[in-house]
């Protein structure tokens, strides 16, 4: 009877079907989102970052650009001829270098009325944009009429007030060639850059002046002005760490201890640091005179879309998941009911048992409805197919079991072997009589009740008899069997051992009339019990006999699925017996040729304490 296994609730179509593929289209969604809003972000960082770097280097190339344009000023004034004539210029009295003199603070005035620059802070018309100075020493021309304090204004003055200045001890010992410093100078107090270089005499190398290039620090607050840090700053600090420049800190403060300066190695880079309980990144590079530029920037600055952006990917995320989840369970549900109410019409027992056709259900889709016509076709076929092969079976065993009641009537047998027994005694002939109790015993072990397994001693009883009739028939015949007594108890696969001694007997000793030997032994061989059987007839071929064996087997096979391959008559009982044994044991056991001095030694190889029933039969006779 066909039975239909019912679904439990946990394994219902629509539950298996949906939560996987909403499962898959969850995870599909989620990495897309995910890695859709991580590019995003990083994105959008890369390009916060690259537009701070972009501003600390305009910043660093304007402020650069005025300090370069203040070393062009001083190289000017030192390679121009014209005021190198002026400074070496003698005058036997003073009133005689009024004219020169105001020809230098001419020149130097022009210059410092010069604006390379070109802020777009500045006005229209020119205005000062550096203070261009030269100090003189006693030796100079100009000297007596120089100015006597230094002012931070174009001008001409003696260098006495200069003297203590670290800037001029550094100049004068020739130990740099350009001195770069910031200074607060009496009386305006403003805050000032300051450039000094030595002008030395372009005919004896003499020092016959130093030129003072200052400029306002308020000159280079526009540089800073058009490239602001959104919640940042900069910093300008001399070769000292004093800054120079700073919105947070004071002109010529030591920022020596700024965890922003600490955090600096290298002429340039960027570090990050915790400060004030901010992250902040520090960008930094080194300008030619050894003055460093700082951008200071939090790190939020960075990452401020970052919740922005992934807040609009969970929530695109969510509406994508609700669209995917109704769409999916509209089209689950749409497949799925018409195959679960498919299902539960196939499980009505009177559907199962074949009392009643399968109802047709117009479901509208076309693979549901063909499935259930071909189902439907195929139980009428089916019930149609286990009857007829259930009655063939039945009568199949009925006559198998009426040819083997034909073939073989033990009580039969035994009371006709008695007899034989009895009048062979009755007259006197003592060989008859011993040649029918040995058949007796073949066939008593061999019919054996129908038991598959058997003890090992019961099966060498049945051999020793069968080779017992044998002496009698062929002389000479030697039989030689060794098995320890600790074995005879396993059990084994039954009628095995005669089948391989008559094969010896027919085919080995088949051109052998005297001094034949069979020798039948059994010993264990890892967890494997060996019964050989051996002997000293004309021999074979060990490769070809097991390469038969395989061959055999495989055919054997192709014939229970229906081949015709034909088993070779002269190894039907060896193939009979390796295929019993296979059967009951496993393809790992069966027989085997072994190479042998003389003649002709196969083993079988058998489980060892293999737990069966022994009691197991094949047929009941």
């Amino acid at each position: 009877m066909l039975q239909l296994r019912k679904p439990s609730g946990n394994s219902r179509l629509l539950t298996r079907l949906s939560l996987p593929i909403f499962a898959l289209i969850v995870g599909i969604i989620v990495v897309f989102a995910s890695a859709a809003s991580y590019i995003l972000i990083r994105v959008q960082n890369e390009h916060t970052q690259n537009m701070a770097e972009q501003s600390i280097k305009f910043v660093y190339r304007n402020v650069w650009y005025q300090f370069d344009t203040m070393n062009n000023v001083s190289s000017f004034i030192i390679s121009s001829q014209s005021i190198e004539n002026l400074l070496e210029s003698t005058y036997a009295h003073g009133f005689e270098a009024v004219d020169d003199f105001y020809t230098l603070q001419s020149n130097l005035q022009n210059l410092s009325l010069l604006s390379l620059l070109k802020d777009s802070s500045s006005a229209s018309t020119a205005k000062q944009s550096y203070v261009v100075s030269v100090a003189f020493g006693p030796g100079s021309g100009l000297y007596e009429i120089a100015s006597e304090h230094f002012y931070p204004a174009t001008g001409i003055y003696k260098n006495e007030d200069f003297f203590q200045e670290a800037w001029f001890q550094n100049l004068s010992s020739g130990e740099r060639k350009t001195v770069w410093w910031g200074q607060k100078t009496a009386p305006l107090n403003a805050p000032m850059i300051y450039l000094a270089r030595t002008k030395s005499s372009t005919k004896d190398g003499r020092s016959i002046g130093t030129v003072i290039v200052g400029a306002d620090t308020q000159s280079i607050k526009g540089v800073f002005d058009n490239a602001p840090l959104d919640k940042g700053y900069y910093m300008l600090l001399d070769d000292s760490n004093r800054v120079i420049y700073s919105e947070r800190h004071a002109f010529l403060a030591d920022a020596s201890g700024l965890p922003q300066v600490q955090a600096m190695h290298g002429p340039k880079g960027t570090s990050s640091l915790r400060d004030g309980g901010e992250n902040q990144r520090v960008m930094f590079e080194t300008l030619d005179n050894g003055w460093k530029l700082l951008a200071v920037v939090p790190e939020r600055h960075f990452s401020r879309y970052t919740f922005a952006i992934s807040a609009v990917g969970a929530a695109t995320a969510a509406v994508a998941l609700l669209i995917a989840g109704l769409w999916l369970r509209r089209i689950v549900i749409r497949v799925t009911v018409p195959i679960t109410k498919l299902v539960t019409a196939m499980q009505r027992p009177e559907v199962a048992e074949g009392k009643e056709p399968l109802h047709y259900l117009d479901t509208g889709i076309y693979e549901v409805d063909e499935l259930h016509r071909k189902f439907a076709s195929m139980l009428v076929m089916m019930h149609g197919l286990i009857e007829k092969s259930f009655a063939e079976e039945i009568e199949r065993r009925q006559l198998q079991l009426e040819l083997l009641h034909a073939q073989i009537n033990p009580h039969f047998l035994y009371n006709t072997l008695d007899l034989i027994n009895c009048r062979a005694i009755l007259n006197g002939d003592r060989e008859t009589s011993e040649v029918v109790r040995a058949l007796a015993s073949v066939f008593r072990f061999g019919l054996n009740r129908g038991e598959v397994w058997i003890p090992l001693e019961s099966e060498m009883k049945q051999v020793d008899a069968y080779l017992h009739i044998q002496q009698m028939m062929v002389d000479g015949l030697q039989v030689e069997i060794r098995v320890p007594d600790e074995l005879l108890s396993v059990p084994i696969v039954h009628f095995i051992l005669q089948p391989l001694a008559e094969n010896a007997i027919i085919h080995g000793f088949a051109q052998r009339t005297a001094g034949c030997r069979i020798a039948i032994s059994a010993h264990m061989e890892d967890t494997a019990l060996v019964l050989r059987v051996a002997d000293n007839g004309q021999g074979c071929d060990v490769d070809a006999m097991n390469a038969m064996l395989r061959r055999e087997a495989e055919a054997e096979t192709d014939r229970e699925a229906g081949g015709s391959t034909q088993v070779s008559p002269a190894g039907y009982g060896t193939m009979n017996v390796h295929r019993r044994i296979q059967l009951y044991c496993g393809e790992a056991y069966g027989l085997r040729y072994v190479e042998a001095a003389e003649g002709t030694c196969v083993e079988v190889i058998l489980p060892y304490h293999m737990e069966r029933q022994a009691s197991r039969r094949e047929g009941h006779v």
